[in-house]
Parts: C-alpha cells; sequence; structure tokens
C-alpha cells in the first residue's frame, strides 16, 4: 500500500519547479545512460527531505518509477509496479537494467548491461 501512494507523490515532485523542489529540501536530479546498441536511458533521480530515495527509468516509452532496495555495493532500485519488474543498479557511472519476468519464477533478465555517463 505505501508503495501505491508513493507513486502519485514522487510523480507529483517531478511536477515542482526545480528551485521550489530544491527549496523544499528534495533533490532531484536527471541523467542520460548510453548503454549498448546505442540505447539512451534517461534516469531521474528523486531523494526527499526525510531519506527516501527513487528513480524513474524511460523504457520502450515507458515511464517506471521505482524505489530503493537493498544493495551490497552501489544503489539498487526496483520497479514500485509489480507488472513492471525492471530493476535498475548502478555503481560509480555505471548501471544495469534488469527484468524479472512473472511466469520464470523471479529469474532476472539483463536487458542493458554497459550503460554509462560521460562523468
Amino acid at each position: 500500500m505505501l508503495e501505491k501512494m508513493a507513486v502519485p507523490l514522487l510523480f507529483s515532485a517531478l511536477a515542482l519547479t526545480t528551485q521550489a523542489f530544491a527549496a523544499s529540501g528534495e533533490q532531484i536530479q536527471q541523467v542520460i545512460y548510453q548503454c549498448e546498441r546505442n540505447v539512451q536511458l534517461p534516469v531521474t533521480y528523486v531523494n526527499t527531505a526525510k531519506g527516501s530515495a527513487y528513480a524513474v527509468l524511460q523504457i520502450d516509452g515507458q515511464q517506471i518509477p521505482m524505489s530503493v532496495a537493498v544493495s551490497a555495493s552501489g544503489a539498487r532500485y526496483e520497479s514500485i509496479d509489480d507488472q513492471r519488474s525492471y530493476s535498475w543498479h548502478t555503481k560509480s557511472n555505471q548501471g544495469v537494467v534488469g527484468w524479472k519476468s512473472i511466469d520464470k519464477q523471479g529469474v532476472e533478465i539483463l536487458l542493458f548491461s554497459e550503460c554509462s555517463t560521460a562523468e
């Protein structure tokens, strides 16, 4: 239930102007990753003043809202929507996009394994 409530909050936060958002103690950062097969992956990161962290990926013309998950190293995000079970794992300026099929018992398929920024 909390995750379903987070989605409207996340999109409301993205609608705020950058100045108003920053003034509220929230942080927003937009990054474009370059992946294999010449695919560009826009990602918007949202960090709330209360310590929550989100990422919104643009995949196949869809916005995929994600919340931060436990990670041994780097940052890992998992889709808030159970029907679109994507994952995003970053470390430094590198990223990996995965997808779990509901009917394949949680086996994760790597969609993009070589995403990076120019940083």
